[in-house]
């Protein structure tokens, strides 16, 4: 009996922990549906908010002021999106090689702008909005490129950087790599442009407007040498055969229908 009794003990105590276990489960479960992005402009009316996933370290197109606020280019028209929802912009911080695509098809997060390319490979898994920015990947390096850099001229020998998960890193394991150039690959943007200034690489592949933002913000730090490496264009980034690609299409049509569009290109990017 005493056995009977102590095995009683023991399947009650059981049964308590897994119900805690099963509430605890149901609440985390919970929360997750709550944070989750949605897939639909439905979904987007109902919970009221628009998430956006972005790597904050994009200039002009997505970065902290000095205030601590996330601003830039992708940044309002991202915020137009939302008011032609009827919803609130919710910006969340993901670094680029978690955001694309991982934080759009997980549903992380609703929609993806960080200066993503569209391109066929990335088009079969997610959708993409309309082009909204025609921009091109260049060289960026230490102002009056003490190092030589040229491209297409001579590249053999010389580490460029790029950063994880880019177009930049794909055109240069493509087309640098065999032909001699050493690619060093970088989570962060930021730790790059600090080894172009250091002269521990040569160049480090980055986006055109970048380079003119790095120009006006640090003067005398920066240049860009060589030639276009090559010309993209930017799209918004939906999970695949959602409709908020087309409500994402009809804003920017109404942005530039408007003259609103050329006025966010004369705030963040037209050099004055």
């Amino acid at each position: 009996m005493g056995l009977v009794r102590n095995v009683g003990r023991r399947l009650n105590r059981y049964s308590g922990w897994m119900k805690r276990l099963s509430a605890a489960l149901l609440l985390v479960l919970a929360s997750i549906s709550c944070s989750a992005g949605a897939a639909s402009v439905a979904e987007v009316k109902k919970k009221g908010t628009l998430v956006l996933g972005t790597d904050p370290t994009f200039a002009p197109f997505e970065f902290k002021g000095s205030d601590g606020q996330v601003q830039g280019f992708d940044i309002d028209i991202a915020r137009a999106v939302a008011h032609d929802l009827g919803v609130r912009l919710e910006i969340r911080p993901v670094g680029f090689g978690a955001l694309m695509p991982q934080a759009v098809t997980s549903g992380r997060v609703d929609v993806a702008m960080s200066g993503i390319t569209i391109t066929p490979e990335r088009a079969t898994v997610v959708t993409f909005s309309q082009p909204y920015y025609r921009s091109a990947q260049v060289f960026i390096v230490r102002s009056g490129n003490p190092g030589k850099f040229t491209w297409p001229a001579d590249v053999k020998g010389k580490t460029v950087g790029v950063q994880a998960n880019t177009t930049g890193q794909y055109a240069a394991e493509q087309t640098l790599k065999p032909r001699g150039a050493t690619i060093k690959v970088y989570d962060d943007f930021a730790a790059g442009l600090a080894d172009v200034r250091s002269g521990r690489i040569a160049a480090l592949i980055g986006d055109a407007p970048t380079v003119n933002d790095l120009k006006k913000r640090l003067p005398g730090q920066f240049d860009k040498a060589g030639a276009v490496l090559v010309a993209e264009d930017y799209g918004m980034v939906f999970r695949k055969g959602s409709d908020l690609a087309a409500a994402a299409n009809r804003t920017l049509a109404r942005l530039k229908r408007s003259g609103e569009y050329q006025k966010l290109l004369n705030k963040w990017i037209v050099q004055k």
